[in-house]
């Protein structure tokens, strides 16, 4: 497929009307809900507008619990220099990126990664959203990238820039236009390109599910409910926090009022009554339908609220179970982020076939990920000694959570280990 100006044209107003209708879970994530400007405002009434920032909880959680620790890569044909590649060259960086790359997901429902050639030669690879990114896929079953958009402005410099990433080269452009960032029609002014090593587009898609709809889509009414209700109990009650003191069959001067203030005495005529005038509010009625409007937010999002009672001896099995309807929707999430550094190091494995002339196969490569759990150590021991006869060391030494390098970790294994051979028989020698 040529790429010519108008099909930049039309992908870029894609990008601006994309990025209007995601900018919302973007607010949402930032703690600026719908309650600020739809909160409906009483004059001469207290109008607090409370804001509890599911979002950003929810988000965070599940991000940590999939990428908390490293992810692991074993080579399945025991291509231990493709390992140690991987380690030198993105062990610095890439742990870090693939928890923006993820969260970035969550919160639009998809997130770009693009992959260069950083100032001092190295590979390297940052995250972009869909505020500012946009792939044009060819509609194929394979779905082929058939070019990259990244709109972008420099510090202190008040003009946009857009960079057209294609199969071979990069494409500048300068955006002119008379409307601001999100212009519909902008007019393009062309700065010049140079050439990329990679062979493909290297603006690579990560999407958060299959529908590359945002994480709380759904439940963003739930959310918008529960920051009313609890804004509207709190004001209740703030209107009310002054008591009225009631004087039945007695006149009393502003004097007298005073006098009794001071003193604390109250002196009426035998019929007279005194009492306080408070308004009463159904406290278990609206404690109900919080909780149940909360445990509604916790269902929909297949989050555990680890604020209830627990337990302090649940052990990590029982909290697995607990963790069963997250574990699911997070394993969903894991293939697709699996995917996405699978083309990360197709690149890669580009990268290193030109600057140093090795070449290795990305789909050698296992991507393993462990879940950011406490971990019963014990347990886990006792099953990798009754798997020694069956499974790899090196696979075995996925399984603990310490180990970021099991490669490496198994080389340094066999290497003390082989020490401890020499060393016995100098010992026997002597």
């Amino acid at each position: 497929m040529q790429i010519t100006e108008p099909i930049i044209l039309e992908c870029l107003n894609e990008l601006n009307q994309d990025a209007l209708t995601k900018q919302k879970y973007f607010d949402y994530y930032n703690g600026n809900h719908a309650i600020l400007k739809d909160y409906a405002m009483q004059e001469s009434r207290s109008n607090r507008k409370l804001i509890f920032n599911f979002p950003r909880k929810f988000v965070d959680n599940e991000v940590g619990y999939l990428l908390g620790k490293p992810v692991n890569y074993v080579s399945k044909s025991e291509q231990d220099t493709a390992i140690h590649n991987i380690d030198v060259h993105m062990s610095h960086w890439d742990k870090e990126h693939n928890l923006q790359l993820r969260k970035q997901s969550e919160i639009f429902g998809e997130s770009y990664e693009l992959n260069y050639i950083d100032s001092d030669g190295q590979f390297s690879a940052t995250v972009l959203s869909p505020l500012n990114a946009y792939v044009l896929e060819d509609g194929t079953a394979e779905r082929n990238v058939l070019l990259g958009l990244h709109k972008f402005t420099r510090r202190f410099d008040e003009q946009v820039y857009l960079d057209v990433y294609t199969d071979n080269e990069i494409l500048h452009y300068e955006m002119i236009s008379s409307d601001n960032y999100n212009s519909k029609s902008p007019e393009l002014k062309y700065l010049g390109k140079h050439n990329h090593i990679f062979g493909r587009v290297p603006l690579i898609s990560c999407p958060a599910n299959t529908e590359k709809k945002s994480g709380f889509q759904d439940v963003i009414s739930l959310f918008d409910a529960y920051n009313a209700l609890n804004s509207d109990l709190v004001n209740e009650i703030a209107d009310h926090r002054n008591a009225y003191l009631v004087i039945e069959n007695a006149k009393l001067e502003a004097e007298d009022l005073l006098n009794m203030k001071k003193m604390g005495i109250i002196q009426v005529p035998a019929n007279g009554k005194v009492s306080w005038l408070t308004k009463e509010i159904n406290d278990s009625f609206v404690k109900n339908e919080l909780d149940n409007i909360e445990r509604k937010i916790f269902d929909m999002m297949d989050q555990v609220n680890f604020n209830e009672n627990w337990a302090s001896n649940t052990s990590s099995l029982a909290l697995r179970n607990k963790l069963l309807n997250l574990e699911n929707r997070v394993a969903m999430r894991e293939a697709l982020m699996e995917k996405a550094i699978k083309q990360r190091l197709r690149n890669f494995f580009t990268f290193l076939h030109i600057k140093e002339g090795v070449q290795y196969d990305f789909r050698d490569i296992a991507v393993k990920f462990t879940r950011n759990l406490p971990t019963d150590l014990v347990g886990m021991a006792d099953v990798i000694v009754k798997l020694q006869q069956v499974v790899s060391q090196e696979t075995l030494l996925t399984l603990l959570p310490f180990v970021e390098n099991p490669k490496l970790e198994l080389n340094k294994f066999c290497a003390e280990q082989q020490r401890i051979i020499e060393t016995n028989r100098l010992n026997v020698t002597l």
